[in-house]
């Protein structure tokens, strides 16, 4: 008996540990980052971008590994959290990116900007439909709160098999400030808040040969993310039925992801929208384990 579990926990043990390192040569395969290695890409725009693999740091007390980009990502709606993260974590159950204040940050901005245009919009139209003496004045708050990490995808790598990726709510407080009517505005209606859900989740769909400026990679990783947005308001209910149900919102995202070199190509559609986010690499640079350089120009 004692022989029996004893080859049950050297069994047991064996296959830990040939889990562990086969998530570790799935991560290098898919997903190398040795420092200094780098990657030079071009978005929709034509706009090229150099990513580098640098030094990591620790955040409350977890050791990340980091990138640079040259430009710097400044410009938030260019901003995608899927592809332009700083600080990452290679695990034995994941990969995943410490993006969440990032996300949060863009999300304000993005949003900030369209509320301001859309209140300058209904200030133009309704100028000169208002009785004299009466204003409206808008003001609002943004509230993103969004998960800490992204989870690029899993180690070991399993296919059709989903997962959720990121998900973010967002509180806005619309509030008016009517002056000079004759009737006071019902409180209810005085601050609107609108909530919305915003959850991506992620599937590895198989892989297939990829054509770039960079050269031609074949089995190359195909990752699916689908963003699922919905929008929900606090008005009473004799309000919330006159304003048209909002719509699901859907985008998806497609990675490419070549043996040996990682990231080869991006792209991101919304249903909505005629506007495709683009991203292709066009040269790379990667440092082996060895300090021998590879290099594609």
């Amino acid at each position: 008996m004692f022989k029996f579990n004893r080859t049950i926990f050297t069994f047991l043990l064996v296959f830990g540990l040939t889990a562990t390192l086969m998530g570790n040569e799935w991560a290098d395969y898919y997903f190398p980052d040795k420092i200094g290695s780098s990657w030079v890409y071009v978005n929709e725009d034509g706009d090229e971008i150099t990513r580098t693999a640098v030094e990591g740091e620790e955040v409350d007390g977890t050791t990340y590994r980091a990138f640079t980009y040259e430009p710097a990502i400044d410009d938030w709606e260019k901003y995608q959290y899927v592809i332009h993260p700083y600080l990452y974590q290679v695990g034995e159950e994941w990969i995943t990116f410490l993006v969440g204040d990032e996300i949060e940050q863009a999300t304000k901005s993005i949003l900030e900007k369209k509320l301001n245009e859309t209140i300058a919009l209904m200030q133009e139209q309704i100028a000169g439909q208002l009785p004299p003496g009466i204003t409206i004045d808008f003001d609002f708050d943004v509230d993103p709160q969004a998960q800490d990490l992204f989870y690029l995808f899993p180690l070991p790598i399993t296919y059709n098999e989903e997962w959720v990726a990121m998900h973010l709510d967002i509180t806005v407080d619309m509030t008016m400030d009517i002056q000079g009517a004759p009737a006071e505005l019902p409180a209810e209606l005085q601050t609107i808040t609108s909530t919305t859900s915003i959850e991506e989740t992620g599937v590895i769909l198989g892989t297939e040969t990829v054509e770039t400026e960079a050269g031609t990679f074949d089995d190359c990783l195909i990752i699916e993310y689908k963003t699922k947005t919905t929008t929900d308001t606090d008005l009473p209910p004799e309000y919330k039925q006159m304003i048209p149900e909002t719509p699901t919102n859907e985008a998806t995202t497609t990675l490419w992801l070549a043996p040996n070199v990682g990231i080869v190509k991006f792209r991101s559609e919304n249903e909505n929208s005629d506007d495709v986010a683009t991203l292709e690499l066009t040269s790379y640079e990667i440092i082996s384990d060895e300090s021998d350089e590879e290099e594609k120009e």
